[in-house]
């Protein structure tokens, strides 16, 4: 009985040719007298190509989606941002921005008296929207009540005699956020399992509300197993100047979550009804109480409460379902100093306004002004895959809890894109603290040109809210604005002798604005200066650079932080060393990136 000899297969040919070669070399071994036609003008070399061209094809896609399989190795977008979720990270593409607006109305004087007759006084309502100068819009988030301004009452005018004042000039603020409020209907018909509806606008910055024509509400969470949350009521009582709303937690039956893309948002409900969802929730039952304190303390959840609920929320059917979801006008939704100046849609309320005269009150509602007296920041540039990568990596290891260094971080670049975004962040501990628990969370945004600015007052707020939420109990968060350290950078290059040296400093400064462009440094990150020499050195005009001088840049248009060059330059004088508190930034790269060819 003759041997039976077992084939040998290469697996590591993995290319085009070398599938190919192990092709040829497999015929020639075990098919020496079939196949001997190898001439590459054969048709046996045509059949050995379409194999080793398949094989290639099939080998290319193996390792793409291998590679697609893994989030450090992801390289299509979408993958990502699937692979992200499976992490917890939750992606929204639209940032907005929050601010403080100054508003000012003019009111008349009381008859024969010199005050203002404060019952002219209006209240600007929620929901109102101005524009700036570039024609993005923003919304008044909070009604402003000109009657309770503590801010300045000055005589507007006065009679024509000019011996009394005839009207008055208040001044109130009030917090404003970039957008506009939208609507988008859907008739749900019969009753589907898990529905799942999408709000195709690419603008969507946040989802509002959701109610079907029953007047029933929906609520957003975070996952479909939470069925209690936490909504803000109106503080009515005495304590209302010390805490506008407060947060009181309800039972939620009717709930679904919201998936952002770059094309719009999904939301996502359950499958219970009204018949087959089990008992509600009560959320006092959610905690075990700890008896024989007498102080107000953190209470521990009871696990077995998640066991009485399984349908995961009402889902709506046979009604028409209306999504109100807020939406910039702008690719820019950051704001300077002063843009924010037009009136589009004024809302206002009088107290008793049928006892007025209508003249007066229309005059009142005609003479509103406003400006914003710092600038509103939130975010302007894309996320990248890669902040995407790092930021997914902070929340699977933050896991909704912020102990590290590294949790906080992840938690404020984590934030509801509609409480504001900050550029960077970074945390370290304060060194001037006597219990050694103080930490400060230094921050910074950009401008509506892209540039690093300190971020406002509003988004520091609700970054402490946010962050309240989730840090250990003895910690104490301080959040400060990060210092900026505006570069100039020098260069001298040696360029070959037959070409221009005007067109080579050009192109030098060009490929360094192209390199550093679109680029933030983190907080604390050095500068490097070698780095500025291999651009320099890889352009072909440049025979080599001799030179290259990093300097900070003082002036109006950058920031008064000055520091001791000797405090950042290395002792090799290979790059810049940052203040833990402070980031680098090269600010105009038009001007700021100058050079010679000697």
């Amino acid at each position: 009985m003759p041997k039976v000899v077992k084939p040998i297969i290469n697996y590591t040919a993995r290319d085009f040719a070398s599938i190919k070669q192990e092709l040829t070399n497999y015929a020639q071994k075990y098919y020496p007298e079939t196949f001997r036609d190898f001439n590459e003008a054969s048709f046996g070399s045509l059949m050995l190509d379409m194999v080793a061209y398949v094989g290639d094809i099939i080998s290319f896609y193996t390792d793409f989606q291998a590679n697609e399989s893994y989030l450090e190795t992801a390289l299509e977008f979408k993958n990502i941002l699937k692979i992200s979720k499976q992490f917890g990270y939750k992606f929204r593409p639209n940032a907005s921005s929050f601010g403080e607006a100054s508003f000012f109305v003019t009111i008349p004087s009381l008859p024969g008296l010199t005050s203002p007759d404060y019952s002219y006084a209006p209240v600007l309502k929620k929901g109102s929207t101005f524009s700036t100068t570039a024609n993005q819009l923003f919304t008044l988030v909070e009604d402003v009540d000109f009657s309770e301004t503590q801010d300045a009452i000055l005589v507007g005018s006065t009679t024509p005699n000019g011996t009394a004042p005839e009207r008055f000039a208040l001044k109130a603020k009030g917090i404003v956020i970039s957008g506009e409020v939208s609507f988008k209907t859907f008739n749900v018909e019969n009753y589907e399992k898990f529905l799942s509806l999408f709000v195709d606008d690419q603008n969507i910055t946040e989802i509002l509300s959701v109610i079907d024509s029953n007047g029933n509400n929906y609520y957003e969470v975070d996952y479909l197993t939470q069925d209690v949350v936490y909504v803000p009521v109106l503080n009515t009582s005495d304590s209302k100047q010390y805490a506008k709303n407060i947060y009181k937690p309800i039972s939620v039956p009717r709930r679904f979550t919201t998936e952002f893309s770059s094309a719009g948002a999904t939301l996502q409900f359950g499958f219970g009804t009204e018949d087959n969802e089990e008992k509600v929730l009560d959320p006092t039952s959610m905690s075990l109480d700890i008896f024989g304190k007498n102080h107000i303390t953190e209470k521990s959840i009871d696990p077995a409460v998640f066991t009485k609920t399984t349908k995961l929320g009402v889902v709506p059917s046979n009604t028409l379902l209306t999504v109100v979801y807020r939406r910039n006008t702008q690719a820019t939704v950051n704001a300077s100093v002063g843009s924010l100046s037009n009136v589009v849609s004024p809302n206002f309320t009088f107290f008793n306004e049928t006892a007025l005269l209508q003249q007066s009150v229309a005059s009142v509602a005609n003479s509103l002004e406003l400006t914003n007296e710092k600038i509103i920041s939130g975010e302007v540039s894309d996320i990248t895959t890669k902040e995407i990568k790092l930021r997914t990596q902070g929340a699977y290891a933050a896991q909704n809890r912020a102990v590290t260094a590294e949790d906080y971080v992840s938690l404020c670049y984590n934030m509801p894109s509609n409480f504001g975004q900050v550029k960077k962040a970074k945390l370290l501990k304060d060194e001037t603290s006597f219990s050694g628990k103080n930490l400060n969370l230094y921050v910074i945004s950009t401008d509506s040109l892209g540039l690093l600015a300190e971020t406002n007052d509003i988004v520091k707020q609700n970054l402490r809210s946010w962050i309240n939420q989730y840090k250990m109990i003895g910690d104490t968060i301080d959040i400060l604005d990060a210092r900026i350290i505006n570069l100039q950078v020098e260069f001298s290059v040696v360029s070959y002798a037959n070409v221009n040296k005007f067109d080579v400093v050009n192109e030098c400064i060009a490929t360094l604005s192209n390199y550093y462009s679109g680029y933030t440094y983190d907080i604390g990150e050095p500068f490097k200066i070698t780095d500025v020499y291999k651009v320099l050195n890889n352009i072909p005009s440049v025979v080599d650079t001799k030179l290259v001088t990093v300097t900070q840049r003082l002036g109006s248009n950058y920031s008064n932080y000055d520091v001791a060059y000797n405090d950042l330059i290395s002792d090799d004088g290979r790059y810049l060393i940052a203040p833990k508190d402070a980031i680098f930034e090269i600010k105009f790269l038009s001007s700021d990136i100058t050079g010679e060819v000697i």
